[in-house]
């Protein structure tokens, strides 16, 4: 009996793994469909009869938004209305905030039109212990700004300190921001789309740069 139960759960286990990614892909993909619908009915409301007739019709009237407005953009004459938007936004309390923050953020992971993220140094540290190694983005130096924020008996003569995003698996957008001094800090050859992959597939994916050593 023992024997036929074994066998039974393997084959259910086997069943389970080979139809699991399936499922969670199916999931992933109708929530996502689901949110963005949601949040793009108000444009359905103001299509045209005809055009609501069209299944999805939101999202292409989304993307060719999208397009104009990229396409506007590369114009010079919009880029001051721009920024006197951005200035305006940044006169109120609490939204320039939020703004300021998710901005800087999706700049931070916009990938340049030319040169790719060849300023984005990938690096390693040691955490939430020793003998732990993170992936990490390394921001810049904290000399001119959080490294005053330590205290003098806290720091390390002579050392300069650097700001650290360190960021979540598998959703690279959300993650700690650290303050290392460089002794903590090492520096790799990854680009940032290799840790970017890797951090989402939770290190499924190794980086071709790897393979190559």
């Amino acid at each position: 009996m023992r024997r036929v139960f074994s066998h039974i759960k393997s084959l259910f286990l086997r069943g389970l793994f080979t139809i699991l990614p399936v499922i969670v892909t199916i999931f992933i993909i109708t929530f996502t469909y689901d949110f963005m619908y949601r949040w793009l009915k108000p444009l359905r409301d103001i299509e045209p009869e005809y055009f609501q007739k069209i299944p999805g019709s939101e999202f292409i009237l989304a993307t060719i938004i999208l397009l104009v407005l990229g396409f506007l953009l590369r114009l010079v004459f919009i880029t001051p209305i721009v920024h006197w938007f951005e200035h305006l936004i940044t006169k109120i309390p609490f939204i320039r905030t939020v703004y300021s923050s998710s901005k800087a953020l999706v700049d931070f992971f916009n990938v340049p039109a030319r040169g790719g993220y060849k300023d984005r140094q990938v690096i390693l540290f040691q955490f939430p212990r020793e003998g732990l190694f993170n992936i990490g983005f390394l921001l810049g130096p904290a000399t001119n700004d959080f490294q005053k924020l330590i205290p003098e008996d806290k720091q390390v003569p002579g050392k300069t300190y650097y700001k650290v995003f360190m960021p979540n698996s598998p959703n690279p957008t959300t993650g700690y921001f650290l303050i290392l001094s460089e002794d903590e800090i090492i520096r790799t050859k990854m680009t940032f789309d290799e840790a970017i992959k890797t951090v989402v597939s939770c290190g499924l994916i190794s980086p071709a740069s790897l393979k190559r050593l």
